[in-house]
């Protein structure tokens, strides 16, 4: 598989690659996709990416995505993204693009702003899914650690695409941690994810520190910092998900 997106106009079939198991899209290609158009628009480098997703699109739907410069200066823009199914608004997004970052930032997240230390991705066990396989969605997840509220994932993409683009697909690991930290393991679906990235060049992989930041009934939000091949932060990234049975 290669990256789907070309353009614009940017219409992106929504192949079986693109969806999970359940045979929707998987959040993070969505968040990609709009990061890759903005990108392809503006010819500059995400910085900051909201997103809120009104429905969910299934296998075989084709994707119609639209980038709007609303502003433009000498350093950043921004733009208001709109990806429609069969005419039908799917999700929506807004984003800050800039010139590239020639360092990312030095500290957040753990003790000290280091990042945790774990084992090697190679030496890590696959993640497990509810149905499918992780490489069916070009997904290589590892799971380096876990605890209550918390998870510690490898993750690297399994195609040719851009680093930031790259960044916003494997972001989207929240659902996976409620998932598996809650009683009765609850379908989780993403209301709205945001992602704030740093600049310079991002590895292979990528270790994601995924946690709950807070429930309440239905709702939760979680928090994942981005650690480029597990030594330097990369983004941080956040999202709202809705728990139902």
């Amino acid at each position: 598989m290669t990256w789907p997106l070309d353009g614009p106009p940017f219409d992106v079939p929504v192949s079986r690659e693109l969806c999970s198991g359940t045979g929707a899209l998987f959040g993070g290609w969505g968040l990609g996709l709009l990061a890759d158009a903005a990108q392809r628009t503006t010819g500059r480098r995400l910085r900051d990416l909201s997103a809120s997703f009104l429905r969910p699109v299934m296998r075989g739907s084709r994707l119609s995505v639209r980038c709007d410069v609303l502003a433009e200066g000498r350093a950043l823009a921004h733009c208001r993204l709109d990806a429609d199914d069969d005419g039908h608004p799917a999700f929506t997004g807004l984003a800050v693009v800039g010139t590239p970052g020639e360092a990312s930032a030095e500290s957040a997240g753990g003790p000290a702003g280091r990042p945790p230390r774990v084992p090697g991705p190679l030496e890590c066990p696959e993640r497990s899914y509810e149905s499918g396989p992780g490489a069916a969605m070009r997904l290589d997840v590892r799971v380096a650690g876990q605890s209550p509220g918390a998870v510690l994932l490898w993750a690297r993409v399994l195609c040719d695409a851009p680093d930031e683009v790259r960044l916003a697909v494997v972001s989207d690991h929240v659902p996976y941690l409620l998932r598996r930290t809650l009683p009765g393991r609850p379908r989780a679906t993403t209301v709205s994810a945001s992602l704030r990235l740093f600049g310079g060049p991002v590895a292979e992989w990528v270790l994601l520190d995924v946690s709950l930041v807070a429930r309440a009934g239905r709702t939760a939000v979680g928090r994942a910092a981005l650690w480029q091949d597990g030594a330097t932060l990369a983004g941080v990234a956040e999202q709202t998900v809705r728990l139902s049975a």
